[in-house]
């Protein structure tokens, strides 16, 4: 009886994302984990192989969560590295960027004028028949508490800064939101000027396969991946956001103004 391995010893890809190796073929995925763990991509389900129960709980989200990304997007729904937040309004809005660009920040500080959260470090968008639904990808919000002179509550946490964490985070339970319709894209860097300036089609396309790097798995979903984020780029618009420590307490009426 052929097992598991031996059924993508074929035509098979390798990749690696952290401490996550995988090996994708068609639509199939076996992923590995440093620590000594497996699971499985299979017709659109996870199956729990070897090891998984019994390596550290963080080493098996971190294994859970790329199986999960890869399982949604057989479903044609792609996980950004982004965070996500809804307007009064009921639209959602991704912040995307390098790790540090602010988007955990900027997300808290809208959050603390009513806005609700779809993720801290990852979206889910999807292409629809109404256009782009961005869904939660449900992580805590990790705020450092170094913030503490701009939001003075954070203060009262400090026996809950995760140990050994240079950012000095701490998560945050905030208001949360499950889906909504995507109004615009803002990618981030931080600057001493505040500045927001609207992005091309082709440059935000790159900007989202930078921030979606699954889309480089070349797997039986890949050029479906790709077409989605072209679609994405195309329809909705893009801006690039610089932004001071200044702008923390008016984020709100920044992006608002773009809409």
């Amino acid at each position: 009886m052929q097992n598991e391995s031996d059924r993508l010893s074929l035509n098979e890809f390798r990749w690696q994302f952290n401490a996550v190796q995988g090996r994708s073929c068609g639509a199939d995925a076996h992923l590995t984990h440093d620590a000594g763990a497996e699971l499985w991509v299979r017709d659109g389900r996870l199956m729990r192989g070897p090891g998984y129960e019994t390596i550290p709980a963080a080493s098996r989200r971190e294994l859970a969560r790329a199986g999960a990304i890869l399982r949604l997007r057989r479903a044609g729904r792609y996980h950004l590295h982004a965070s996500g937040v809804v307007d009064p309004l009921g639209r959602a809005w991704v912040l995307s960027g390098v790790s540090g660009s602010g988007k955990s920040t900027l997300a808290y500080a809208l959050a603390r004028v009513g806005w609700r959260v779809l993720g801290d470090d990852g979206v889910i968008l999807e292409l629809t028949a109404r256009g782009v639904t961005a869904h939660a990808w449900r992580e805590a919000l990790w705020v450092s508490t170094d913030l503490r002179h701009e939001f003075p509550e954070l203060s009262a946490f400090d026996s809950q800064v995760v140990l050994n964490d240079a950012r000095r985070r701490m998560p945050r339970a905030m208001p949360v939101a499950r889906s909504a319709p995507l109004s615009r894209i803002v990618f981030l860097n931080q600057g001493p000027m505040d500045r927001v300036a609207p992005v091309p089609v082709v440059e935000a396309l790159v900007e989202l396969v930078t921030q979606s790097a699954w889309v480089l798995i070349p797997d039986a979903d890949a050029r479906r991946h790709l077409d989605a984020l072209r679609e994405i780029a195309t329809q909705v618009p893009a801006f690039r956001l610089t932004h001071s420590p200044r702008a923390l307490h008016a984020i709100a009426d920044t992006l608002l103004a773009a809409a």
